[in-house]
Order: structure tokens, then sequence, then C-alpha cells
């Protein structure tokens, strides 16, 4: 049985840790995560399915203190209790939407070094920026991904939750529009190679029916149109407790049947990988699902002080 503190998700002591490890079920592993905003939550959106509270209390981003806090996870914590598990991910995400960050350029040049100082550790893992896709619109922010993706080989993953003006509206709760989001994703994607990732949830009671299935595979197909280079779809549910209760996570089923319905209308060619609650998914050779083995990860969580699962 896992322990609370990895069920529940923290982010580090109440969420307000600079660097955090964590289990991800998306990563397949070790996944060290950048907050940020240890102070409070900062995002442009307010989706019901995110679980950081509005009451995170933790000392702001002060001048050197993510350099501090990464060479004491390398060289005191990582050896300590990790230095047989890989880090799979460097992961610039945290208390909000990382592109509205003043720091943002501060920790890739910091994480980019550390996969560099600590090769022995991070030397194999990716660079991971984790994004609502607003930075898209800013053309300044965008140039500042644009040069870590070529540089660095930084890994995009940017949010597109919806394929309908209404279910983008409900699941970003922002004044942004869902055709100015998707236009900023096909400009950047059109130079840079992105990843996909799409919350599938229930709000209220009505999980994703027929009509966003269609219109997401609408927006894909316009987007590969566009010779965006996208290199996968994500479709993930909620793994974290949500700030609001009326969102509820899907069962493997019912991702298994929205992502078959996406592959049937958009064909083949482009990667949909599954993300339930519990970890990712596969499908048998004969269509039925199959849930990975992350036996090792749990093991591992329970000896590990202050890792989360995500």
């Amino acid at each position: 049985m896992l322990s609370e503190e990895i069920v529940n998700h923290k982010r580090g002591e109440d969420g307000a840790s600079l660097v955090y490890p964590v289990f991800s079920r998306r990563s397949g592993g070790l996944s060290l995560g950048i907050n940020l905003f240890p102070d409070r939550k900062r995002c442009n959106f307010n989706c019901p399915y995110c679980e950081v509270s509005e009451t995170v209390t933790g000392s702001g981003f002060a001048e050197g203190q993510l350099a501090i806090a990464l060479e004491d996870f390398f060289e005191r914590r990582y050896p300590k209790y990790w230095q047989e598990m890989p880090i799979k991910d460097i992961c610039i995400s945290g208390n909000g939407e990382p592109t509205v960050s003043a720091h943002l350029a501060e920790a890739l040049e910091l994480c980019a070094e550390c996969r560099r100082r600590y090769a022995a550790a991070a030397g194999s893992s990716e660079l991971v920026l984790i994004t609502n896709s607003t930075g898209f619109l800013n053309k300044d922010v965008s140039a500042l991904l644009s040069r870590y993706c070529q540089a660095e080989n930084l890994k995009i993953w940017a949010k597109l939750d919806s394929g309908t003006p209404e279910g983008f509206s409900a699941l970003s709760r922002s004044e942004y529009k869902l055709e100015d989001i998707v236009d900023g994703i096909g400009r950047f994607a059109a130079e840079q190679p992105i990843l996909l990732q799409t919350m599938l949830c229930s709000l209220n009671g009505r999980a994703p029916g027929e009509k966003e299935v269609a219109a997401y595979a609408a927006i894909l197909k316009s987007l590969l149109s566009r010779k965006a280079k996208i290199e996968a779809v994500q479709l993930y549910t909620v793994a974290r407790s949500p700030s609001d209760p009326s969102v509820q996570a899907l069962s493997d089923g019912e991702i298994h049947d929205f992502a078959a319905q996406l592959g049937a209308l958009i064909g083949g060619g482009l990667p949909i990988l599954l993300f339930g609650r519990e970890g990712p998914l596969e499908t048998d050779q004969d269509g039925g699902l199959r849930e990975r083995s992350g036996g090792a990860v749990d093991e591992a969580a329970r000896e590990a002080p202050g890792t989360t699962l995500e």
C-alpha cells in the first residue's frame, strides 16, 4: 500500500518545494520537478481539475535559490535515495504556468547545466516544459523556448484539453479563445516539435462525448495539415485530487474508447499515448486494455522520503 503522501501527490512539503522528485506515470519513472512558483499558485488558467491549492505559502523565488536547491538534490538527496534509479526527465512545471514566470530563462539554463554537471545521474534525461500553450502567443517566450529546443533538445508538452470552444472554456476557465491557442500551437509546432497533452475527465457528471472527439480530431487534422510537428498525443486523466469536487477521473475503459474513436477519425501515423489514474495503459492484440506494471516504481516510492507520484 502506498503512503498517504504518495497517493495525494504532494509537491514536496506543503506543495511549496522548488525541486521535487516525482514517480511519474507519463515520464515512466523518476522525474525531477522544477517549481517556479513555490510561494503561491500563479496561472493564467483556472482549470477545475487543478490540484494546486490557493493557500500554498512557501517562500518566494529568490535569486540563486534554484541553483542551491538543484545542487542539494544532486549532491545529497539523489545519491542517498535514488542513485540506482536513472532520472527520466527534468520537468519545469509546478504551481502554475511556467511561461508566465520571470525566472523561466534562468530555470532552463540551470536545468541544462545540471544535465552536463551531473551527467552520471541526469546526462541521459530529457529537459521538459509542461505548458498550457498560452506562451506560444508571446513572441519573446516562443523565441526562448525555440532556442532551447534547438540547443538543448527541450521537449514541450503543450496542453490542448478540448476541441470545442465550450469545452475549452469549461476546462480552462480563462479569457483565452480556443482558436487563438490552436493558432499559437500551429505556429510554434511548424518550427519545433511538441507533444500534445489532453486531460480527459468528467465535469459535473459529464464525460467528453462523440461531439468532443470529432471536434478534437478536426483540430488535430488541421494542425497536421499546417505541417505541425506533433510527436504524439497524451490522453490522460486526473491523478491528483482536484480543487473542484465536480471533477472526476475517467475509467480506463472510457479513455480507451475516446482514443479508439480519435484514432479512427485521424487515421494512423500519430502515436496516441494513454494514461489512466494509476498509470500507462496499453492495448493487447485483441484490443483489450492492459495496465503496465509499476511494481519497481511503487517499491522505490515506499523507500524514498519526500517523493511523490503523479
